[in-house]
């Protein structure tokens, strides 16, 4: 995240309530607007009221702070069932659960892994196939939760 959009997403999580919170803000241009899409979550789950008052609540800020002088659309939602993993806080969190990683660079002639994992000392390990494999938290493109559903 850029410097405007941490300060989004600070004031959100500053005036949140009902145990939610924001995971994540990204600002994308799509021609003379700008979407602002915002992720929430709640140990709860979120619901519909939960995304609409938090885009109000963001327009709010928005408004207040003049962070965005431009026209703008806001989109929130949940982070879905595999949810992305921003930040070793949240590697932390989930430690033990499946995760898919995509990596920067190759590591062993790989960039993509998927596995689970632990955080030791600010390192992430994967269990990848017969070997353990070390990543660091900058070394991440993207990751995300990987949930199975049994039926």
């Amino acid at each position: 995240m850029n410097e405007l959009e941490e300060n989004i997403m600070n004031k959100i999580n500053e005036l949140l309530t009902n145990e939610l919170s924001a995971i994540h803000v990204g600002i994308y241009s799509n021609g003379g607007n700008k979407n602002i899409q915002i992720m929430i979550e709640s140990e709860k789950g979120i619901t519909l009221d939960d995304c609409v008052s938090t885009s109000r609540l963001t327009e709010n800020i928005i408004t207040m702070h003049r962070f965005i002088d431009d026209n703008y659309n806001i989109e929130v939602s949940s982070p879905g069932i595999n949810r992305p993993l921003f930040n070793l806080d949240d590697f932390i969190k989930y430690q033990g659960e499946k995760v898919f990683i995509e990596l920067k660079r190759n590591i062993n002639n790989q960039r993509r892994f998927k596995g689970y994992h632990q955080v030791l000392d600010g390192v992430i390990s994967i269990k990848n196939k017969k070997e353990t494999i070390e990543i660091s938290i900058n070394d991440i493109k993207k990751a995300n939760l990987v949930k199975e559903i049994k039926i």
